[in-house]
């Protein structure tokens, strides 16, 4: 039967949002011997555990607002994020381990790269996984279909990854009037396991050398699995230099930069950390350094399109990203398998599904800025509550896979 509005009502009245790594008051994780029927554990209000690789990001910020001052309100969630930064496997099954001490059932993780490691702890205790907002590769996903406890991946196709570095690199050498720039290529995790990151290198690196008619002395493919900084060769003037690994704070691509050597920086991952460092650089050696990255249509990256540096340029020259809201249906699928549904929204095979999602991307001020007054409104007009209500089975018994597939998709 289709739920009455008093509940969702319920959620309104009752919601609350949490700090990092404690469950807020009024709402708490079960026993670990302890059971609810669905209804009573919804009135209840559910608690889901979120893995982030940095509490501190922008985008994981903005995923949380999202999660935390809206569909915690809404629907009566706690949501329990890990407090440090995760880097490893080890680390993100020492958090799975500490949900599963307070009683969660499921995760809503955004960390690909240690996925095969962490799903047969999550097996073991019970507990549902669902990959937010991320793409893992064919073979990675092969691998892990069958786990009755991974619920799926929701995020931008493989190709979308790589169309996402490909529109960095365009949109940067559109800019480079001399046709001799200079690239430090921010890389990620890319050569440590990272499929998105992966992806998006290649993209750059393929692009470049389309546009600029390199010559690389490797395939791009294993130019993108280099894990120490390397300079490559391009045949030309062009330059490009290999700058793999995770940042701490940012100060990384700052030291980088310092001396004038680049005049692009390219990054297949967030970078806001170092744009301070790299205006920075601008201002002391009085040279313009154009960015570029993979990140979110945050606050943040708002003030750094419109700012300006020591030259007059924006701060932010190009932008691929995600926006806040875009996790909503990560939700429903836990809300889902904690009902006692998951086996009804598994794909057509019986397996874990794979629905993808678009990026966003702004070259300029402009664009930016008309695509981020469409992300703050966002919350209402692609995935709300009313909406989710659709395809959250206990509000609706006619919610279907196809269903929550067309409505993740649209």
């Amino acid at each position: 039967m289709r739920r009455s509005a008093a509940i969702f009502l319920l959620g309104l009245l009752f919601g609350i949002s949490t700090f990092a790594g404690v469950p807020a008051e009024g709402s708490r994780a079960l026993a670990a011997d302890e059971t609810l029927s669905a209804e009573e554990e919804l009135a209840a209000g559910y608690t889901i555990g979120v893995s982030v690789y940095d509490p501190e990001d922008w985008e994981a910020i903005a995923f949380r607002d999202y999660f935390e001052n809206y569909l915690g309100t809404a629907f009566n969630t706690t949501f329990y994020y890990n407090a440090e930064r995760i880097d490893t496997a080890e680390d993100e099954i020492a958090f799975v381990e500490e949900l599963h001490e307070a009683g969660v059932k499921g995760i809503i993780s955004f960390l690909s790269t240690y996925i095969e490691d962490v799903l047969p702890v999550c097996e073991e205790y019970g507990m549902y996984y669902v990959l937010g907002s991320g793409t893992i590769s064919d073979e990675v996903y092969e691998n892990v279909k069958d786990n009755p406890y991974f619920l799926g991946t929701i995020g931008p196709t493989s190709e979308d990854e790589q169309t996402a570095g490909e529109t960095l690199a365009e949109n940067l050498a559109a800019l480079d009037e001399s046709n001799s720039a200079s690239y430090l290529v921010v890389t990620g995790g890319s050569g440590l396991g990272n499929e998105m990151h992966r992806l998006r290198t290649i993209g750059i690196l393929t692009k470049l050398q389309e546009i600029y008619g390199l010559t690389y002395d490797q395939s791009v493919e294993e130019l993108a699995a280099i894990t120490e900084t390397t300079e490559i060769e391009t045949g030309t003037d062009v330059g490009i230099t290999i700058f793999p690994g995770y940042l701490v704070d940012g100060s990384e691509v700052g030291e980088a930069v310092t001396g004038g050597e680049y005049t692009m920086v390219i990054s297949a991952m967030t970078i806001a950390n170092a744009i301070t460092n790299i205006c920075n650089a601008e201002a002391e050696y009085g040279y313009d350094i154009k960015v570029g990255m993979v990140d979110c249509f945050t606050d943040q990256n708002y003030a750094f399109f419109n700012e300006t540096d020591a030259n007059g340029d924006s701060r932010l020259n190009c932008l691929v990203g995600k926006y806040g809201a875009i996790v909503g249906p990560s939700f429903v699928a836990i809300c889902n398998a904690y009902a006692g549904y998951a086996d009804d929204f598994r794909d057509e095979d019986g397996c874990a599904f794979r629905l993808y999602q678009t990026y966003w991307y702004a070259a300029d001020t402009e664009e930016f800025n008309e695509l981020y007054a469409q992300s703050i409104s966002t919350y209402e007009n692609t995935y709300s509550a009313t909406d989710m209500m659709q395809v959250l089975k206990l509000y609706n018994a006619d919610a279907d896979y196809a269903a929550f597939q067309e409505f993740a998709e649209k």
